[in-house]
């Protein structure tokens, strides 16, 4: 039994010192060499040292990957040990500029060649899709293979055969620059927006309902009918990504970045800027969706700064500008959400006015009916004095 759920579920088990390499194979750590294998380490300069601050992430991987399932009818399994995911992320990262077919047509090439077999070519396929959620944060899937997600599917970024990882991150990723948040007047009038669509204006005035996400294409994702506002809450993640770009020599970075510099401090000034800004009510609020809601507590950190290079900031919002835009679109003009404000906005542009017309029936009807009710009971009163007739008093 237990062989065989050991080939059914390759990946199930997953030790720190996997953990460790996942993270050199990320994020380029070079640990101090006194914390190999153990799960903590007290060098503050070791990068392992922020191995507390990733337990979300390290559980959310040990969740993805033990739920890998090889296809049982062959006997070559494309993801046998963490060690394979690790050699493919090294490898995407390495060629950008490849074709996926071709990083895969290499990759298992030179296996079959050492080993004599070769994975069937849909685990070849999942293979590279769990390896490109992990190393991107995006549900990833073929053109014609559904994404094996372990949670809500929002967006499926579908990476094609003939498209290289940088080809893949520019069209999962695109940039445009909404009017919203561009020089000019129209920036002039909409000023104070980013103030307006905090997370506490848009619970009290919508009443939002905020999910956190592994996802980071579905950061920011409204589900209008549902009033769910989706936030990517893996800001350790995002920190990790930061201090390699900031502190990676040019030289180096240069083929070797994995998500977009200006993507992942966008992404950061959206939840720490604007959706969460520093003060009391909205640390509280912050603060109940870790507690509650299963947000990742480095949320609660407020330390982005250390990350930027020296007047960096993010501004005009290229990426995440048309979702922040949707947000003040909704304060302006909610989205009904129960039926009768649904039925309400099917039936006329202007509900409102519809809504309070309606209202006025219903109440003149109800005061009709009482009325009604009022002159009933007395019709019945009068006619029972005339049935039953009251005698006077008969005299001596």
């Amino acid at each position: 039994m237990d062989e065989y759920l050991s080939f059914a579920y390759p990946l199930q088990q997953c030790s720190d010192a996997q953990l460790q390499n996942l993270g050199r194979a990320l994020w380029d750590w070079e640990l101090c060499g006194k914390c190999s294998g153990q799960p903590h380490c007290k060098e503050h300069e070791c990068p392992w040292f922020r191995a507390n601050r990733l337990r979300k992430f390290w559980a959310w991987y040990r969740n993805l990957t033990a739920m890998y399932v090889p296809e049982l009818h062959t006997s070559e399994v494309a993801l046998r040990k963490h060690e394979d995911i690790i050699d493919i992320i090294q490898l995407m990262r390495s060629h950008p500029d490849t074709p996926r077919a071709q990083l895969m047509r290499e990759y298992f090439t030179k296996r079959s060649q050492e080993e004599g077999k070769l994975p069937a070519a849909v685990d070849r396929l999942r293979a590279f899709n769990i390896v490109g959620k992990i190393l991107y944060m995006v549900n990833c899937a073929c053109s014609y293979q559904s994404v094996e997600a372990l949670e809500y599917d929002l967006e499926t970024c579908i990476w094609r055969n003939d498209m290289t990882a940088n080809q893949f991150i520019i069209e999962s990723f695109p940039m445009n620059s909404h009017p919203y948040f561009s020089d000019g007047e129209i920036s002039s009038k909409h000023r104070n927006i980013k103030s307006l669509i905090s997370a506490m204006n848009l619970k009290k005035k919508l009443g939002l309902r905020f999910e956190p996400t592994s996802d980071l294409k579905s950061h920011l994702k409204l589900d209008q009918n549902h009033g769910i506002l989706y936030v990517f809450d893996c800001t350790a993640v995002l920190k990790e990504y930061l201090l390699w770009s900031h502190e990676t020599s040019e030289r180096k970075k240069k083929g070797m970045e994995t998500l977009p510099r200006l993507l992942v401090l966008e992404a950061m000034d959206t939840i720490h800027k604007i959706l969460f800004p520093p003060g009391r009510e909205s640390h509280a609020l912050l603060s109940l969706l870790v507690s509650r809601h299963k947000f990742d507590e480095d949320c609660l950190r407020y330390e982005s700064a250390r990350y930027r290079d020296e007047g960096e900031v993010a501004s005009s919002y290229p990426y995440f500008g048309a979702r922040l835009a949707e947000l003040y679109d909704e304060l302006q003009t909610p989205t009904p959400r129960g039926k009768l404000h649904t039925w309400l906005e099917r039936k006329s542009g202007s509900r409102y006015v519809m809504m309070v017309t309606m209202v006025g029936v219903l109440i003149a009807i109800v005061i009709g009916l009482l009325s009604l009710g009022v002159s009933g009971f007395q019709a019945w009163v009068t006619y029972q004095q005339w049935k039953h007739p009251i005698s006077g008093d008969s005299t001596s």
